[in-house]
């Protein structure tokens, strides 16, 4: 046969019409789909270590887990969808994939991020009430999540209509960064609380506590902003612009990544309690058992017993408390089906 004379084309240069179009809307999609997949392998092993090392853990929370696990597969479907309709499917008319955005996969982009990402800060927010104990510091939390659940759906159909985004998306963002921030400001105000009230062998696993809660918070919080700061430059319109390709990247990765953080900090309960048990040993248990005669030799408390703080996670935490002061917030164990101990 022939050798047939194949000519290789110049690579995408700033010069050419569709540059800003192949290079930040379909890079920023295909970006962000791939980094899902890499995100969603790396939950997979969280999910599976999971239902391997807490199979003691509630029915409750076993099926939160795999509701959050079928969610995250789904929008990782979603994402390789897009990828290869814009970039396969179309590949030879892509002026032709910016009139996508309308279609149905691309608008529920932003509604089932958003959904996802409610569902995380319900369950911390049900946490945090858990460690407070009291109801009104959680609802206005709950009213600025369900804000900014109903401004990404209200984006979404202004997209759907007009083809540009809107404040309610900044609206959103705002919403939901708010919401991470207020969350870990007041579990690690609650958790120091606790601390200082809690047995010396026990301030180290709180301070455990305290360290997860904000390596937890940090990705999602840092994600959001700058999603927040790339939507105020982008603008309304949807412009092939580098702020807007930065937007698409994270529209795909922050659901996965606060899927992430939910199962890093449940997993951290089995370090946590290895800490614990290795620095306490022995003298933990007996120590419990004999704090009130301790304090009443030292004649420093009326009357003292260890009383249980509870656990974030699953980890028991125990505190001397003065019976004529007020006592901490109750922490209680709702991670697992382990009795509280007394």
């Amino acid at each position: 046969m022939p050798a047939v004379d194949v000519q290789v084309l110049p690579a995408l240069t700033r010069e050419d019409p569709l540059f800003g179009l192949i290079y930040y809307v379909l890079g920023g999609w295909f970006i962000g789909g791939s980094s899902v997949l890499l995100l969603e392998g790396i939950l997979i092993a969280q999910v599976s270590n999971y239902f391997t090392w807490y199979q003691k853990d509630s029915l409750r929370l076993k099926l939160m887990v795999a509701v959050l696990f079928i969610l995250t597969i789904l929008k990782s479907i979603q994402s390789f969808a897009i990828t290869w309709i814009n970039s396969v499917l179309y590949m030879r008319d892509p002026a032709g994939t910016i009139a996508l955005n309308k279609a149905w996969y691309q608008i529920v982009n932003i509604p089932l991020g958003a959904g996802i990402a409610l569902y995380v800060q319900s369950y911390y927010t049900y946490r945090l009430y858990k460690l407070s104990g009291r109801w009104f510091y959680v609802v206005p939390l709950i009213a600025v999540m369900i804000l900014g659940f109903v401004a990404a759906v209200i984006t979404a159909s202004v997209i759907a209509k007009s083809g540009k985004s809107s404040d309610w998306f900044a609206i959103h963002l705002s919403s939901a960064f708010a919401t991470d921030v207020l969350i870990t400001l007041a579990s690690v105000f609650f958790l120091l609380q606790a601390r200082e009230k809690a047995l010396s062998q026990t301030k180290g696993l709180i301070s455990g506590l305290i360290k997860g809660c904000c390596q937890t918070a940090l990705p999602v919080t840092i994600a959001t902003l700058m999603e927040l700061i790339c939507s105020r430059i982008g603008g309304k319109s949807l412009k092939p612009q580098a702020s807007n390709s930065i937007i698409l990247v994270l529209l795909e990765c922050v659901p996965i990544i606060y899927a992430n953080c939910m199962l890093y900090i449940l997993n951290t309960r089995r370090s946590l309690r290895s800490t614990d048990g290795s620095s306490n040993g022995a003298n933990h248990h007996t120590n419990t058992i004999s704090s009130g005669n301790a304090n009443r030799s030292r004649g420093r408390w009326k009357s003292a017993t260890a009383v249980e703080l509870g656990s974030l996670g699953g980890v028991q935490v125990h505190t001397e408390v003065d019976h004529g002061a007020s006592s901490p917030a109750d922490f209680i164990d709702f991670d697992s089906k382990h009795p509280r101990v007394m």
